[in-house]
């Protein structure tokens, strides 16, 4: 499902003073640290979902329409979605939940379609080093990085509710409900979701239309969080669980008559409790500690009785991990703050696969951070050091292995921001990044190679803003160096993927915004246009076939349009998205090219004062497309949705 009022939340974050955006900065002020003490570079994109606006219900939703911003749909409601950024790859791209990471040690590939929006209050996209107090070390550490922040319930009358019901095409159900209650000192925020799909479509293969199969989903999403705030400090905790069971339609290849695409299954259970203190000790001097408990089952079944021309598999997956973060932060002067933090994790992933190794990871990450902050320019510079230990059992050679077990890195960043004007103000930033291989790069059965290099990344960047009367324009130019890169490409399976590791990619790209807002009669318009240039070249060998072409997936143009009109009571929203060449392979030649496309979607709502209604088109002129190759995406459709708060 395409979530056309997304339109209507990115909007906001062109329009200064917005009332959304004045209350966030009012929470945020009321935090532990001083809100002077800011990010020294401002986020790429930032959202705010709340303001009695109809919010999308996946956080996908909200970041597909960030620049320069790639998100890898595979297809229908329930099909796997990763984001990419800047051509970086998804394992540079670090997603954090109220400052902690989530992460999957098996691929790096965090499915963003698992999580609502219900409960987030803020996302933001930082291609620089973020960069303020109190961070976690994996924050300082990441590439690039989409932080989650939770919304705290204001609660004046003491509780609060909502119901919301969304279904439409596909044969879609989502009913949620959420309820939010203040226990004395404490905050409760509960809420609960369930998605039905079948996930049938109709697309165009060659000169015949088809229905797209196996694409259903079941899913229960259920969260309780807790608030509280101690005498110079607030903590907070989250318990998250997510069952689901869906069908996996595969890649659309000619294939023999009378069997069916695919009949991959795949169910999951998946919890994690996390929480975090802070607490300001001293005017100068403050902590924060963090923790997670993660723990993830996988089914993955490919029937091969009932398509024989599959691979045989029915494997079960449980991966585990332990997160601990402590960050001390002091300000020797009224300008200056020193940060030093430090992050241990563990992971572990087990499996009744043959042949399976059985793998266990500790990581430590380390950093040294300071930044300097003053009415008109910012300064920060930071060192993390990180390293990762493996070990495994080898079924082969029985009991632990530790060969080439030790993986380390320093990584440096400084950031800058300089605001000589009023209506002007310029950011930049230097850093590198690193990226361990997953499990599955270098274990996975008879395909890993336990030698593997990790991947590193130089990054440099500037972004220089302009302001007038409510319309900012943006530019944002920037260089990356991937070395050693790898890059995953799926099979005929989604679950099953190739390695392929290019070498050394050089990323040149400019991303540009503008938008703002304007008020004709009693209607408000407000209006966005972005655009994306990248040339991400592959510069491996010069004696290579491939040597100067464009990377998988990354196109050369892309952009968007997003409109909004508000009278009174009544929203009407229009998006487009365009997306230019690309091709599937390292190889850029008609074989592997993926035609361009361009997508709209509509939506109109009705906001009254407990209740919220709204009817969404996607894809309104049924453009046939794809964005990864060999599977297609739907065609029209249309969502309703009904909220009531109280």
């Amino acid at each position: 499902m395409q979530s056309i009022s997304i339109a209507v939340i990115s909007l906001i974050v062109s329009v200064s003073g917005s009332p959304v955006a004045q209350e966030a900065d009012t929470l945020e002020a009321s935090a532990v640290f001083s809100v002077k003490y800011r990010p020294v570079v401002r986020a790429a994109e930032e959202v705010y979902l709340g303001g009695g606006v109809t919010a999308p219900a996946r956080v996908s939703d909200v970041i597909r329409r960030f620049t320069g911003v790639q998100l890898k749909d595979y297809g229908g409601v329930g099909g796997l979605k990763t984001v990419n950024v800047r051509s970086l790859g998804s394992e540079h791209t670090g997603i954090f939940l109220d400052g902690i990471q989530v992460d999957n040690a098996q691929n790096m590939q965090v499915d963003l379609g698992r999580f609502s929006t219900d409960g987030i209050g803020r996302v933001s996209l930082f291609n620089g080093q973020k960069s303020r107090r109190l961070q976690t070390a994996k924050e300082y550490a990441s590439g690039t990085a989409i932080h989650l922040d939770s919304s705290v319930p204001e609660l004046p009358d003491g509780c609060a509710g909502r119901v919301r019901v969304r279904g439409g095409s596909f044969g879609t159900i989502n009913p949620s409900v959420g309820w939010d209650k203040r226990l004395g000192p404490v905050i409760l925020s509960t809420s609960a979701e369930f998605m039905l799909s079948g996930g049938r479509y109709r697309y165009r293969f060659f000169d015949t239309t088809l229905v797209r199969e196996n694409g259903d989903i079941r899913s229960l999403r259920a969260e309780a969080r807790l608030f509280g705030r101690t005498r110079g400090g607030d903590w907070r905790l989250r318990l998250y669980g997510y069952g689901s069971e869906r069908g996996f339609p595969g890649p659309v290849i000619r294939r023999a008559t009378g069997f069916p695409f695919s009949a991959e299954r795949q169910a999951d259970q998946d919890m994690f409790l996390q929480g975090g203190w802070n607490q300001e000790w001293h005017p100068r001097f403050a902590t924060s500690v963090k923790f997670k408990y993660s723990n993830n089952y996988t089914h993955y079944n490919t029937h091969a009785e009932k398509n024989p021309m599959a691979m045989p598999y029915d494997v079960h997956y449980r991966q585990q991990s332990g997160y601990l973060s402590l960050a001390h932060s002091y300000i020797p002067a009224g300008s200056w703050s020193v940060d030093l933090s430090c992050d241990i994790q563990h992971n572990s992933l087990a499996s009744d696969a043959g042949y399976f190794v059985t793998p266990r990871r500790t990581s430590f990450t380390g950093v040294l951070a300071a930044r300097f902050a003053c009415e008109k320019f910012r300064a920060a510079a930071h060192l993390a050091y990180t390293g990762a230990w493996d070990r495994f059992k080898n079924p082969d050679a029985g009991g632990w292995s530790r060969r080439n077990t030790y993986r380390d890195s320093w990584i440096p960043s400084v950031s800058l921001f300089y605001k000589p004007l009023e209506w002007l103000e310029a950011d930049a930033y230097a850093k590198r990044s690193y990226r361990l291989p997953s499990f599955n790069d270098l274990y996975y059965t008879r395909i890993g190679n336990s030698s593997l290099v990790p991947e590193s990344a130089l990054q440099f960047g500037a972004d220089i803003r302009a302001s007038f009367k409510g319309w900012e324009i943006r530019i944002s130019p920037y260089y990356n160096r991937v070395s050693d890169k790898i890059v995953a490409l799926p099979t005929a399976s989604q679950f099953r993927w190739t390695m392929l590791n290019i070498g050394t990619v050089d990323i040149t790209g400019l991303d540009a915004k503008a938008g703002g807002s304007l008020k004709v009669g009693s209607v408000n318009l407000t209006a966005v246009g972005r655009y994306t240039f990248q040339l991400a070249l592959d510069h491996s060998d010069p004696d290579g076939l491939t040597y100067g072409n464009q990377s998988p997936y990354i196109p050369r143009h892309s952009g968007g349009v997003e409109l909004e009109a508000r009278w009174k009571v009544l929203c009407f929203s229009w998006s487009s998205t365009f997306t230019g060449v690309r091709w599937s392979r390292t190889a850029n030649i008609p074989d592997y090219c993926i035609k361009p496309w361009t997508v709209s979607d509509a939506s109109v709502s009705i906001h009254l004062k407990h209740l919220v209604a709204e009817v969404a088109i996607g894809n309104i002129f049924n453009r046939q497309y794809q964005i990864v190759q060999g599977y297609p995406m739907p065609g029209t459709s249309v969502m309703l949705s009904l909220e009531y708060n109280w």
